[in-house]
């Protein structure tokens, strides 16, 4: 009974030490303590300034009367009869050999630009130089038969003034003469065949153009087994750009508007709003009875690195009054223009400045003047601007 009076207590005592742990400790911070905390609230407030620093800022820029550049007249569309088509090279070539082989060289990718003469792959070709070679050391042989021959025939010859040959011999030595130079000749053809059959296995370019498919790669074999630019077997298929043109399958209630050199604009489906000039080269002789239609080629008169084999575009057929649009008129306010050496003027975008030297050309009434070059219509432009404005400079907006 004593042993378990004693261990009630110290059984309690422990459960009294932890509450007292737990109580809060309201004894003032320390200046160290408060210091981290200070910190992040200083840190806190720098960003929230800062963030608000640029519409304090801009409040305090200057105030400057703006107007937008205009622009008058110009062809956007045009009215005439429309056919569909597709871009396609006049001048195409699929690369290939005469002769099949391995291929060990190949030096294009899709896109490569080739110059005319340009070595596009090679194909194996040891076996055909080692017989070459046989052929050359043949030849030398054949060489020195035919030396020995020419001496032997000599000898009858002389023989012959004595009366020391007989007859025969030296129609035996005039044959083994004429034989041996046959057979140098003949080595001299197979070598001739041999180097013919060894420049075969380079594919050179036939012309300069753009290499749009890559058919084969080093370590395959190529054989030709086909003709024209559908060949199988080529290395690679090569277009002349240059020679981009038109396809368009025109209905033959329309046919009327299609003639050798009338006028056509042409636009892109990849660029729709944009028109090149253009003009039929030809009208296809024969018609096709199942479509009811017609091919017609147009070529380009206006070029750019946009125009790709395969691309679908429309086509107009326009008068001669229209085959040529003119650019709408580019039209700025006189108060735009700053007094400097170079017509300027100081276009805002985004509330800064953007100095912008123009080329001019003829006034248009007394309040704008056409503008060649440097803008191009839609821009804001500051009127009667302070000199004291520069590059890069903010500024708030005025309408007049």
């Amino acid at each position: 009974m004593m042993q378990d009076s004693d261990t009630t207590p110290s059984g309690d005592l422990e459960p009294r030490h932890d509450l007292a742990r737990l109580r809060i400790d309201r004894t003032p911070r320390t200046r160290s303590q408060r210091w981290p905390l200070l910190l992040l609230f200083g840190c806190l407030a720098a960003y929230i300034a800062w963030k608000e620093l640029p519409p304090l800022v801009s409040s305090h820029d200057p105030e400057v009367i703006t107007a937008r550049v205009q622009t008058r007249g110009g062809a956007s569309s045009h009215s005439g009869v429309a056919s569909n088509g597709y871009i396609v090279p006049r001048r195409r070539a699929a690369l290939s050999t005469d002769i099949p082989g391995r291929l060990i060289e190949l030096n294009v990718e899709e896109g490569s630009r080739v110059q005319r003469g340009d070595v596009v792959a090679r194909l194996d070709s040891r076996e055909l130089r080692a017989v070459l070679a046989r052929l050359q050391a043949d030849r030398v042989a054949r060489e020195a038969e035919q030396e020995r021959s020419r001496l032997a025939l000599e000898r009858q010859l002389t023989l012959s003034r004595t009366d020391d040959a007989s007859r025969s011999d030296l129609d035996t030595a005039r044959a083994n003469a004429k034989a041996a130079v046959a057979q140098v000749a003949s080595v001299d053809a197979s070598i001739q065949e041999i180097e013919a059959r060894i420049d075969k296995t380079t594919v050179y370019a036939p012309f300069s153009g753009v290499v749009t498919e890559k058919n084969a790669e080093v370590g395959e074999i190529v054989a030709f087994t086909a003709t024209g630019a559908n060949a199988r077997g080529s290395v690679a298929t090569l277009v002349d750009f240059e020679t981009l043109e038109v396809q368009i399958e025109l209905a033959q209630t329309t046919l009327d508007v299609a003639r050798a050199g009338a006028p056509v604009l042409i636009y892109l489906d990849a660029y729709p709003d944009e028109g090149y000039r253009g003009r039929i080269r030809q009208v296809w002789p024969t018609a096709n009875r199942a479509k009811a239609t017609v091919e017609v080629r147009a070529e380009f008169i206006d070029r750019d690195e946009r125009l790709l084999p395969e691309l679908g575009v429309r086509v107009v057929f326009v008068p001669e009054s229209e085959a040529n649009p003119t650019p709408p008129a580019v039209l700025l306010p006189r108060r735009a223009l700053l007094a400097r050496e170079q017509p300027t003027v100081m276009v805002v975008r985004d509330g800064v400045i953007e100095l912008r030297t123009v080329t001019l050309r003829d006034a248009v009434g007394d309040d704008l003047i056409e503008i060649g070059s440097g803008l191009i219509g839609g821009e804001t432009v500051v009127l009667d601007a302070d000199p004291t404005l520069a590059d890069g400079d903010r500024v708030r907006l005025r309408r007049p």
